[in-house]
């Protein structure tokens, strides 16, 4: 990876982790919800936009740990990937999931680190992208679930797709 081509690549992947160029941003998605549409749970779906939040900050936060060389432990379950957040904590879960989706876009930018390669062989190019789509994944299930609290589209408008 070098030269023009990688710049692209590099913008491409750190872009993924805001929502990409076809969605609406996480901002978008979040913007607006009070502590109690957060938490609260459509009839028949398992999470509510904080749970999502909640899930999709634990892998951030986890794959940052990998990367600073922390070494953190595996989930032995799907379940222990769900910490959930406590009440009244709406804001300050908002600000760690943006803060660690900078550090993480930071990293995807970074042409030197995107060469190095994980304890898997893997160039780090891998992990990114396959965490940027975790986090896509989760984004489309914070629209529906706003959808269905009716809380889309947020205030400052926002596309359905």
């Amino acid at each position: 990876m070098s030269g023009a081509f990688s710049l692209s690549v590099q913008d491409a992947l750190s872009t993924l982790f805001y929502g990409g160029s076809a969605n609406v941003s996480w901002e978008q998605a979040l913007d607006g919800l009070d502590e109690t549409q957060a938490r609260a749970v459509p009839a028949g779906l398992p999470h509510s936009v904080a749970d999502l939040v909640a899930h999709v900050g634990f892998w951030q936060a986890y794959l940052l740990g990998v990367f600073r060389g922390e070494d953190p432990a595996w989930v032995e379950s799907a379940a222990e990937g769900w910490p959930g957040s406590e009440q009244g904590e709406w804001e300050a879960l908002q600000l760690r999931f943006f803060r660690d989706m900078d550090a993480l876009a930071a990293y995807a930018q970074d042409e030197a680190f995107m060469l190095q390669h994980d304890p898997e062989g893997r160039f780090r190019t891998v992990p990114l992208t396959s965490f940027a789509g975790h986090g896509l994944y989760h984004l489309g299930q914070v629209v529906t679930v706003r959808q269905l609290l009716g809380a889309w589209p947020p205030p400052g408008g926002g596309d359905t797709w």
